[in-house]
Formats: C-alpha cells, sequence, structure tokens
C-alpha cells in the first residue's frame, strides 16, 4: 500500500495528462467551502459562545487568532511530512481543542475553556449550524441526471455525517469519505485511495471539485483523478485555462459551471 504522495509545486500534475481523459463516472465534492458554509459564519459563532463563558474578544480579535492557529497547525503538519496528514477521530478533537485554547487563551480557568470547547464542538457538529450553498441543490440534481454518481469528500471528522443528515440534497450522495474515519487527510494518496473505492469506480473515472487548491486539486490530480478547482470569489464566466485535452475549465466560479464537465 501506497504511503500519502504530495501535490506537486509546480502545474506537472496537470500537464502529464497527455492522453484524453476518461468519461466522469462519479463526481466528488468536497464540503465546507464547496457545498456548504458556517450559518452563522464561524468567527460569529467563536464570539458569541466564547462570551457565554466569559470571553469578551472581539470579531477582529477571534479572527486574528483563529488565522494564526489554523497557520501553526499548517506549519507544524507540514514540518512532519508525510506523517502530518495522519488523522483520527481523537487527533482531529484535540486539534479543534488546542485551537480553542489559542482563541481563548484570555480565560485563564481551564475547566471554564473545556466547556467553551465542548459547546463549540456540539455546535458545529449540528446541521442547522451550516447552510448549502444556492447552486447546491440543482448541481446535485444535474449530477444525477446524468446518470453519475455523488460522493462527498471531506477533511472532517464524524460530525459530518450529521450535518449531511440534516440538508436534503446531501442526503442523496453515495457515500462521505471522512479524514478521521480514513486515517489520512486530503491531500495523501490514501485518502483519494479510499476515495476512488467508495466510487466504484477507476481513479479516472472521478471528477474532484472542491475550493481548496492543494488539498482538492493538486492532491486528486497527484492521486490520478481528474478535477475542478472552485474560487467563489471569482467572476462568474470568467477566462480560465481549460483542463489539458478535455476542453473544459479546470477553474469554475460556481457549482452551477460544472455543467461542461457532466456533458
Amino acid at each position: 500500500m501506497s504511503g500519502p504522495r504530495f501535490p506537486a509545486s509546480s502545474s506537472e500534475g496537470i500537464s502529464s495528462h497527455s492522453r484524453p481523459p476518461a468519461a466522469i463516472r462519479c463526481v466528488a465534492i468536497d464540503a465546507v467551502g464547496t457545498l456548504i458554509e458556517a450559518d452563522p459564519p464561524v468567527v460569529d459563532a467563536y464570539v458569541e459562545i466564547g462570551r457565554r463563558h466569559g470571553s469578551d474578544l472581539g470579531r477582529d480579535q477571534v479572527a486574528r487568532r483563529l488565522s494564526e492557529a489554523f497557520t501553526i497547525c499548517a506549519e507544524t503538519d507540514m514540518a512532519s511530512g508525510e506523517n502530518g496528514l495522519r488523522t483520527s477521530e481523537k487527533m482531529e478533537r484535540e486539534r479543534w481543542r488546542w485551537i480553542v485554547g489559542e482563541v481563548f487563551a484570555c480565560l485563564e480557568d481551564q475547566v471554564v475553556v473545556r466547556r467553551c470547547f465542548d459547546e463549540l464542538f456540539e455546535h458545529f457538529g449540528r446541521a442547522s449550524a451550516w447552510r448549502c450553498y444556492e447552486d447546491v441543490e440543482q448541481t446535485i440534481a444535474k449530477i444525477e441526471s446524468r446518470g453519475l454518481d455523488m460522493v462527498i469528500a471531506s477533511n472532517f471528522d464524524h460530525r459530518l455525517h450529521t450535518v449531511c443528515l440534516g440538508w436534503s440534497p446531501l442526503q442523496r450522495a453515495r457515500a462521505v469519505i471522512v479524514s478521521s474515519e480514513v486515517g489520512w487527510r486530503k491531500p495523501g494518496a490514501l485518502f483519494f485511495d479510499a476515495l476512488v473505492t467508495a466510487c466504484g469506480c477507476r481513479a479516472d473515472e472521478v471528477l474532484m471539485v472542491g475550493d481548496d487548491p492543494v488539498n482538492d486539486f493538486q492532491g486528486a490530480l497527484e492521486a490520478g483523478l481528474q478535477a475542478v478547482l472552485l474560487d467563489r470569489g471569482k467572476n462568474p464566466g470568467g477566462v480560465t485555462d481549460d483542463a489539458p485535452g478535455t476542453g473544459r475549465p479546470s477553474e469554475i466560479a460556481a457549482l452551477d459551471e460544472l455543467e461542461a464537465w457532466l456533458s
């Protein structure tokens, strides 16, 4: 069994496709930032729940501390090499516990910090803490109308299953692949191996769609999948390079622009 592969630092993974791509049989879609977003936003939830536990931090302060904590996590993982992509339910919970502790370091009582973490962890495990983007339901319907399967592939933990059960479009997924259950996070090859197995077809017959250039796009290409990068801040219909040999956009601004890949 091969270990996780890291994405290429250049466009080598993209240009290596010299033959016509295989027909798509399954569309794998990332969750957070692609299918769903926190509602209220993550920062607002942290501010509100933090205040219930004695925090007086404002939105800007929480946003900055969250960003700093995420950066430290990413740098620590990168310094660990391939092992930095290992994960589990326990590791994910501890990761979030550490992040909450960093954000609310002003709360000196560790019992209070633990209670704050417990409430935040539970909050983001509810379907009501999230919402589907407006283009999700129609896109999934189009995928189904073409006779294609759809799976959800996310760096998340077991809570994502509950979230997906709370939104009818997401209930139609063939499978929900969660990094904490696979044991590896994207862009690790073993995550994509598990994803392809769940799709029930060859790797090159899977289209990965997500908003992270490394985890979703390059990681998928390195694992032999086809991939599209979603940039919701991009102008819809804007000029973008086609995926080699496909005549289809490698980057889209909304999920309804996947139409070219579904024909």
